[in-house]
């Protein structure tokens, strides 16, 4: 997937991070561990991982609740980032949110030089933002397709809003800490499935990456991405309109997804019934990328990421769309130190393949 993992994206980005970074990435080597934050405003993932030969191994974990809402992020991420815990250089990010657009355009067939010149006045006519206003790369996904119109290539255009972009570099930069990669979560999970899950990333699949107010539906097909699409629909939504349907508290909802606690048939049926919006919105899409990429072929199966991995979630997404829905495995190709409880690894399994995914990525 190299050719996909928005590298220019980065280079431009460690070049704009320079200018309040008290060390620059640039020209290095690739360490042989890395430092990934996941943050999410209702649990932040800070890991610190290396890459061997055939597995990962996780140096140091910490999974951190709330840091958007109860303070300042920075200043709940201070303990962590301190320098001894984990490095305070060369820590890799993802971003989610409305200001994060990815497109899938067709170009007549050309050269990457003369794609990249014809981009910078192309792609404003693809996305709702002032260029001016974004940082933005792409990737040939196809270099030759056959159309009425001739011969074109399918590229892949990816966005970052700059308005989405600089609280995060804010947080950072409070922290006296420098960032080497910027990514964004979809593109970092779909790197997880094809470490984790080779066959499935080769096949025709769908992955589902649930955030606190926006999710996000990607579809990869024969080892490339080829949909991408956010949905307005994340656990905030759940619990809300779980709280409506059902006698439980707010506090008892998030013990109840923490714990895995085994649904009431009234619990079981409003966790259906709060799930039916996404559902909808996810059928949808289905058929638009049918429609869009003329492929008869169904998918084959759903990868849940994100926070709410309950298997009565699981079985409710599986369903009301007719197919598989399931949690990446992912303990089979990790070890951990003895700094890692194996317990709160296995716990949130399900939260960890955006930060795994932009930890296996090439700076």
């Amino acid at each position: 997937m190299s050719p996909l993992t928005l590298k220019s994206l980065n280079e431009n980005l460690t070049a704009f991070l320079a200018n309040f970074s008290s060390k620059s990435m640039a020209g290095k080597a690739v360490p042989s561990k890395v430092t990934v934050c996941d943050l999410d405003p209702t649990r932040t993932v800070l890991l610190q991982l290396e890459k061997r030969s055939d597995h990962l191994f996780i140096h140091r974990l910490n999974i951190i609740k709330n840091v958007f809402h109860d303070q300042k992020p920075a200043l709940a991420l201070k303990p962590f980032l301190d320098g001894t815990k984990f490095p305070k250089d060369g820590i890799r990010v993802s971003l989610k949110g409305h200001g994060i657009v990815i497109r899938f355009i067709r170009f007549p067939s050309m050269k990457i030089e003369d794609l990249r010149s014809a981009m910078k006045y192309e792609a404003e006519q693809y996305i709702p933002f002032e260029l001016s206003d974004v940082v933005l790369d792409f990737g040939v996904v196809e270099p030759s397709l056959k159309t009425d119109d001739g011969e074109k290539m399918e590229v892949m255009l990816a966005v970052i809003k700059r308005q989405e972009l600089d609280p995060t570099l804010e947080i950072f930069r409070n922290l006296e800490c420098s960032l080497s990669v910027v990514d964004v979560d979809i593109l970092s999970v779909m790197a997880a499935m094809e470490y984790f899950h080779p066959v499935d990333f080769s096949g025709h699949t769908g992955i589902l990456d649930l955030g606190a107010e926006i999710s996000t539906l990607g579809i990869v097909r024969d080892g490339k991405p080829r949909f991408i699409r956010d949905i307005s629909y994340g656990t905030y939504d759940l619990f809300k309109r779980m709280k409506t349907r059902s006698s439980l508290t707010d506090e008892k909802i998030e013990q109840f997804f923490e714990k895995n606690q085994t649904p009431s048939p009234e619990e079981g049926q409003a966790i259906a019934e709060s799930l039916d919006g996404l559902i909808g919105d996810l059928r949808v899409s289905f058929d638009y990328y049918h429609d869009q990429s003329g492929q008869s072929q169904p998918i084959t199966k759903l990868f849940l990421s994100g926070s709410l991995s309950h298997p009565a979630v699981l079985k409710a997404l599986s369903d009301g769309l007719q197919i598989p829905v399931m949690v990446m495995d992912l303990l089979g190709k990790i070890q951990c130190s003895s700094e890692v409880d194996p317990a709160v690894l296995k716990m949130n399994e399900a939260l960890l393949p955006v930060a795994l995914g932009l930890g296996l990525r090439e700076e």
